[in-house]
């Protein structure tokens, strides 16, 4: 999907980086994460993560710039519509690839409880493996929680958030033998500038697509 990396024109679509706007879904309360234990958490706000759900709020903000920017509309629009279209395009990759006679096994097991709106678009269950948290260094105990996890469920491969630490990461895969690969939140900026929100979510597909042998 070489062709999906360079969507800079879509800046005008309130920054993927930051995603303010995603905060208040409180109306998704009840989506079942799948996850074993999430330590009272309320509700999972990644709603981005679902293309089909992320259009909605492309729509919210496309409204907002109107009424701020009545000027812009024409402009506006045509490119809101453009990325609504690439956000379809993904929907029906990831619909095609996940699908149920494509992809049986699609337990993914993570470090992070990001992924309610993906598993519930497309079927999916995530197993949260709490203690590797991307924004911050596990401690020695953490790392040892997160490898009796791993033995105990016989877990095979591990999905990890791009920041996670990478010292612990490799001492996770010397201790197990586990394979690692990567979903991109989005939650921080990435660390390859040329990569936005439609390239990342198609390098997320592709590592399900390999993570679960689909």
């Amino acid at each position: 999907h070489d062709d999906h990396d360079d969507h800079d024109d879509h800046d005008d679509h309130d920054d993927h980086d930051d995603h303010d706007d995603h905060d208040d879904h409180d109306d998704h309360d009840d989506h079942d994460d799948h996850s074993d234990e999430e330590d009272g958490m309320a509700y999972d706000p990644h709603s981005w993560l679902d293309p089909v759900a992320y259009k909605t709020q492309v729509e919210v903000v496309l409204g907002y710039m109107i009424k701020a920017f009545p000027d812009g509309e024409s402009d506006f629009t045509a490119n809101a519509e453009k990325f609504m279209d690439e956000l379809d395009d993904l929907d029906a990759e990831y619909s095609a690839i996940l699908a149920d006679d494509v992809c049986p096994d699609k337990l993914v097991v993570a470090n992070h409880n990001a992924y309610s709106y993906m598993a519930l678009r497309y079927d999916m269950k995530f197993l949260t493996v709490h203690g590797l948290d991307p924004e911050g260094e596990p401690s020695p105990e953490d790392i040892v929680k997160v490898v009796d996890h791993i033995k105990e469920e016989n877990i095979d491969v591990l999905f990890i958030e791009e920041y996670t630490s990478a010292s612990s990461v490799q001492s996770i895969v010397d201790e197990t033998g586990v394979s690692i690969e990567y979903l991109y939140t989005m939650e921080m900026a990435p660390s390859d500038s040329s990569q936005d929100y439609i390239s990342l979510m198609y390098k997320n597909l592709e590592n399900l697509k390999s993570g679960l042998s689909c």
